[in-house]
């Protein structure tokens, strides 16, 4: 008897990876667990567009393997999976352009971070990002990750009740272990991120507590912090999502002053 492949999941038409814009400068945007291209989708054509002072950007938002898809084709997957969708990403940007900055929400925030601390990036943008948490449940789950039933899931943290972001209603453990590991590799490695870092922090997140951002502040060398007071987690869909793009603005013409990979 034939026996025929089982077929690839289908990917929701939000969640396809995002190539926008042009110009010398690149940018790469990683979304988070569990979601998908669409949560990071405004940020991404904010920074695409030009607008005033603002020249507009190549960005690629990449869709992280096993997302946008189903949780069970997201169990199947590790994190170095996702890792090396963002750094094939970068790696495109970088033969393209002379400055390349790598951005992430949430869980996308360890992945900028690590590859910040292995590649020359100009410059790193992280929204809420999660290398670490203090619910004590997380390293107990990890370990017994084989054995656990899918969790409930944690996307749509928005105050904006007109917002809605994508995401699976459930998770493997296993994804959460293997989440965990990658916070594990990255944690080490935050002092060699070199590049100047902007970490955009919603003061009230469902979601991310304040260990990563305490974390990152104490280990990436050269931080600057600002605050969202409107937004919860996925506040890239929020009310400070116009924010979070003129920052993010803001802080890479800052940088283009002292020139491409971060000279003076």
């Amino acid at each position: 008897m034939r026996v025929f492949p089982a077929p690839s999941p289908t990917v929701w038409p939000e969640a396809r990876p995002l190539r926008l814009g042009d110009g010398d400068t690149g940018i790469v945007i990683s979304h988070g667990f569990t979601g998908s291209v669409a949560s990071v989708a405004p940020w991404a054509r904010g920074l695409a567009e030009p607008s005033g002072e603002w020249p507009g950007a190549r960005v690629v938002a990449p869709r992280l393997p096993g997302h946008g898809t189903s949780w069970q084709d997201l169990a199947r997957t590790r994190w170095w999976d996702w890792y090396g969708a963002v750094e094939d990403a970068y790696l495109g940007l970088a033969a393209e352009c002379s400055a390349v900055f790598v951005a992430g929400l949430s869980m996308g925030g360890a992945l900028a971070l690590r590859l910040a601390s292995l590649h020359p990036v100009d410059g790193v943008l992280l929204v809420n990002p999660a290398v670490a948490s203090r619910d004590r449940r997380i390293p107990v789950a990890a370990r017994l990750r084989n054995v656990l039933p899918p969790q409930r899931g944690i996307s749509s943290d928005i105050a904006d009740p007109a917002q809605r972001e994508p995401g699976y209603p459930r998770f493997s453990v296993k994804s959460l272990g293997t989440m965990d590991d990658l916070w594990r590799d990255t944690r080490p490695r935050l002092p060699r991120v070199s590049a100047p870092t902007l970490l955009l922090r919603s003061a009230q997140d469902h979601v991310v507590d304040d260990l990563s951002g305490e974390l990152i502040r104490a280990a990436v060398p050269r931080v600057e912090e600002r605050v969202l007071t409107r937004s919860y987690h996925v506040a890239t869909m929020d009310y400070d999502r116009q924010r979070i793009i003129d920052e993010s603005r803001r802080f890479i013409l800052d940088i283009g002053a002292a020139g491409p990979r971060g000279a003076s």
